[in-house]
């Protein structure tokens, strides 16, 4: 198999390991904050890329204030629509 092939079989290994989250591949961490991480990810069905904030549900509930911090976030980024500021596409919660 030529350069070509073994390039595009480990694509498609680091496509069959890449960690899922609802409709998003995850890829390489791009930063981490107090209350997670931020994350290279790929909408499945469009290809897109975006970048996936992944908050740790029980920090942020440890701290005091955090959770409305969150909450408030999420509702300022819903209501803009700026282009110096990150667009936010969709909120996934989960139990773990």
């Amino acid at each position: 198999m030529g350069a070509t092939g073994d390039a595009e079989g480990a694509a498609a290994g680091c496509r069959a390991r890449a960690a899922l989250l609802g409709a998003y591949e995850l890829g390489r961490t791009l930063g981490e904050g107090n209350f997670g991480k931020v994350k290279q990810a790929r909408h499945r069905a469009t290809g897109e890329h975006f970048a996936v904030k992944i908050l740790d549900r029980g920090r942020v509930l440890s701290l005091r204030g955090a959770d409305d911090q969150v909450r408030r976030e999420i509702a300022t980024l819903t209501m803009l629509a700026h282009p110096n500021v990150v667009r936010l596409h969709e909120v996934i919660s989960t139990t773990h």
